[in-house]
């Protein structure tokens, strides 16, 4: 199974070689380099992923990935030299698994409002808000069945009873 980005951000880097999967957040072209922030929902933070411009398809599709295109990156875990990250992934190669329309994909940096998240529920679990939310959530009702687990109770789905 490969590591989510909590499980990468948690871990000291050895210059081993990693693979992550998830959504780009945010990309930045910097000279030769493009500066890719890679997050899967696992954490709040993203992981920051550096391009060089000798990958294969640099100039075709990682220079323009935009927000919500999905890809897999492998490279290597090293200690980033920036601040506001311990690590990062020196990219070996970047696949593009799909490409999010900029002008179609409705999430961009800016916050978005509540009431526009109601109308794009199957992508608002990836807002920083609502994913903290579920990760909350998730937390919360494991602990509760988990509690009532190793006191020997087990959980019962009951049928729901409506009338017609």
């Amino acid at each position: 199974m490969k590591p989510t980005v909590k499980e990468l951000l948690q871990l000291i880097p050895h210059a081993q070689t990693v693979e992550v999967c998830g959504w780009v957040k945010t990309r930045r072209n910097s000279g030769n380099l493009c500066f890719i922030e890679v997050t899967d929902g696992s954490c709040l933070a993203g992981i920051q992923v550096v391009a060089e411009s000798d990958l294969a398809n640099y100039d075709i599709e990682v220079k323009h990935l935009s927000t919500g295109s999905s890809v897999v990156v492998s490279g290597k875990l090293v200690e980033s030299p920036a601040k506001g990250q311990k690590v990062e992934v020196s990219a070996k190669s970047v696949e593009l698994i799909d490409r999010a329309d900029p002008a179609l994909y409705p999430l961009q940096k800016k916050r978005q409002s509540f009431e526009f998240l109601r109308s794009i529920s199957h992508l608002r679990s990836r807002t920083n808000a609502l994913g903290a939310v579920a990760r909350v959530r998730s937390a919360l009702s494991y602990g509760v069945h988990h509690f009532f687990k190793e006191r020997g109770f087990f959980q019962v789905h009951t049928p729901i009873i409506t009338t017609s």
